[in-house]
């Protein structure tokens, strides 16, 4: 640059160029100020090991390059060390470029995703309107079997899922219990049920919510060929946080039963309770209770009850222990009022894990 200043002050003296001072001292500001810019808009050297340096390349071999920096005067870099040479400006530099609106994008983007996430309907757009979408649960198996004087075996399946909405939620569940025993040659089977349901829940405050719900059963070595409860209620969320989650719900049902040589009508008023308790990360504990109560006929009743304790081994597998029960005041044909389940097996998680 000082060759350049020599050169505008020669021009500057020298006759006729009165007329051209002040174009002359233009541009030598111009130049100073393009000097002065040229240096923020240095080299920037970035090495293989990751380290970056800035400056200005003043030479460049297949062997060497010499950078000039601020802070350390030249100094020079083996080539094969180098990765790549680039005329960026520095990272603050492009921080401090950026607009306040064009840093606030990532942040108000992920804000949307999940105000949105978070208002999504239980049913959308998605394949199949989203039914196959967004599930949560479990699936469990339990086999006993014994032999000696007679042989047992006890067959137990259960699958239980869940699918949230803002204001609505919908749950379905299904289990099987197959019991067989050989004495003597003989073989009985003395159960072979088969029960399940769905219940789907419409929220109108933060407490109270609305539902309906379906149930089925069978059992035919008790000559149940099949029974259909058709229910609708109100329900109150008593309990509701991270670790406690307990509902009551009470309202009617019309039951139509099936059994091998009659099929019955029935109105009954429904009353139950679930209940969830998350002990830790492992361990969890979940009940619930189903009474239904003959409206015809006061001394007529049943009820249902399952209650299950569960430890996670890992985030899907995990062991369960479940104690049934189910009870009918008037069974069919002279049968047992009460069927009483204990079993243990592995259990399946599905979907995000809580």
């Amino acid at each position: 640059m000082l060759g350049l200043f020599q050169l505008l002050s020669l021009w500057a003296i020298l006759p006729g160029s009165k007329n051209m001072t002040r174009s002359i001292s233009a541009l030598a500001l111009f130049c100073i100020f393009f000097a002065s810019t040229t240096a923020t808009l240095a080299d920037h050297i970035t090495l293989k090991n990751g380290d970056r340096v800035t400056g200005t390349v003043v030479s460049r071999t297949d062997e060497s390059i010499e950078v000039e920096t601020a802070y350390a005067g030249v100094i020079k870099i083996a080539a094969s060390m180098v990765d790549k040479i680039t005329p960026e400006p520095a990272a603050d530099a492009n921080v401090a470029a950026k607009p306040e609106s064009a840093l606030a994008k990532p942040v108000a983007k992920a804000t949307a995703k999940a105000e949105k996430d978070e208002a999504a309907p239980l049913f959308g757009n998605g394949r199949a309107f989203g039914i196959l979408e967004g599930w949560t649960g479990n699936a469990t198996i339990g086999y006993n079997y014994a032999s000696g004087n007679s042989k047992t075996a006890t067959l137990t399946t259960s699958i239980r899922a869940v699918k949230e909405g803002k204001k609505d939620k919908l749950t379905v569940y299904a289990r099987s219990l197959w019991f067989s025993s050989r004495k003597s040659g003989v073989s009985i089977t003395t159960s072979n049920a088969f029960w399940g349901g769905a219940r789907y829940d419409r929220n109108a405050d933060k407490k109270i919510f609305g539902f309906i719900s379906y149930d089925f059963e069978r059992d035919r070595p008790k000559q149940l060929m099949f029974r259909s409860i058709v229910g609708s209620g109100i329900g109150h969320h008593t309990i509701k946080n991270e670790r406690t989650e307990l509902d009551l719900l009470g309202g009617m049902a019309w039951n139509r039963t099936w059994q091998a040589d009659e099929k019955t009508d029935t109105p009954e008023g429904l009353a139950g309770a679930a209940l969830k308790q998350r002990v830790n990360g492992r361990l969890k504990f979940q009940g619930t209770i189903s009474f239904y109560q003959n409206v015809t006929d006061v001394q007529e009743y049943r009820f249902i009850t399952d209650s299950t304790v569960s430890v996670d081994v890992t985030k899907r597998v995990g062991v369960f222990f479940t104690v049934g029960n189910r009870f009918n005041n008037d069974p069919p044909r002279n049968t047992e009022k009460n069927d009483f389940l204990f079993t243990t097996g592995l259990k399946w998680n599905f979907g995000k894990s809580k």
